[in-house]
């Protein structure tokens, strides 16, 4: 039975909050939550969210601004005992006022496409599905070797204009993954991430490589196809992976049984967390 959500108050975790929400991940998931190898840097970093009933911590959404000047919300946890009284819901709310206040004009989250509880409670919130996607990986296995790809330095008008309307992005309705969030594709977005030299070219082919991240103790590097052809987006982003130090590339690709097949027989692997993910996305008003 819901309840009214003047029932629940929120506040932005602090550090002396981290065993009472570290005891939370794990009566939610279990102790092998992600979320757990991560909750201290989380909570430093000044965005999980925290809702209360009474005294007791019922859930926590973590928020987070992304490079193209939306926000992700992730780490969405109940406690079990008080599901399906709204909290989830009232952590967006909360975390969409708290967006509007800092200039944000959209929030946007990934939920499983098995997970009908949590995308019941995402589409009451105003959300509305804007793609479907699958998460791939790649371990690297060799030490640091050189790669005959050198990042670009600039890029053409009519390059940048081909991009924002390649076959791939129309796949993913003009989103891409950088990183952990999910972005809208842009020209100024574009031009941002040739400044930071995280844009290749190979052939027809052009693609974005992360600079490599310590995440879950290893350096990872996320890769995002923009055009050409995924076989050798896919081969040349491990070989630049490699010469950058990362052990890992991770990939978001669109939700299509032929690009799966076709990264499986590269050696990427489908992540049982991702193996079909909705892409969400709510305006602001």
């Amino acid at each position: 039975m819901e309840q009214t959500q003047t029932q629940f108050k929120a506040r932005i975790a602090r550090r002396r909050d981290l065993q009472a929400v570290a005891r939370l991940c794990r009566r939610a998931v279990g102790p092998r939550d992600y979320v757990l190898q991560i909750l201290s840097e989380t909570i430093n970093g000044n965005g999980l969210f925290l809702a209360y009933q009474g005294d007791k911590l019922a859930g926590i959404t973590n928020f987070e601004r992304c490079i193209d000047g939306s926000a992700w919300l992730s780490m969405a946890r109940t406690d079990p005992t008080v599901r399906r009284r709204g909290i989830a819901l009232f952590l967006q709310q909360q975390i969409a006022t708290h967006a509007k206040r800092k200039g944000i004009s959209k929030l946007r989250l990934w939920t499983a496409n098995t997970n009908k509880p949590s995308i019941k409670a995402i589409r009451k919130g105003g959300f509305k599905q804007v793609c479907e996607a699958a998460h791939i990986s790649y371990h690297l296995r060799s030490g640091k070797l050189s790669s005959p790809v050198r990042p670009l330095n600039r890029a053409s008008q009519i390059e940048l204009t081909s991009i924002l309307q390649s076959k791939y992005l129309s796949q993913m309705n003009g989103y891409f993954a950088y990183e952990w969030h999910f972005v809208e594709a842009s020209e100024p977005l574009l031009k941002l991430l040739l400044q930071r030299r995280e844009m290749y070219s190979v052939g027809d082919s052009m693609f974005i490589v992360t600079k490599p991240r310590r995440i879950f103790g290893a350096f990872e590097t996320s890769l995002a196809i923009m055009t050409g052809t995924v076989t050798g987006s896919l081969r040349d982003s491990i070989g630049i992976a490699n010469s950058l130090g990362a052990r890992y590339v991770g990939a978001y690709i669109p939700y299509n049984r032929y690009l799966l097949r076709t990264a499986a027989r590269l050696g990427f692997r489908s992540e049982h967390w991702g193996k079909h993910c909705l892409l969400f996305e709510k305006a602001i008003a």
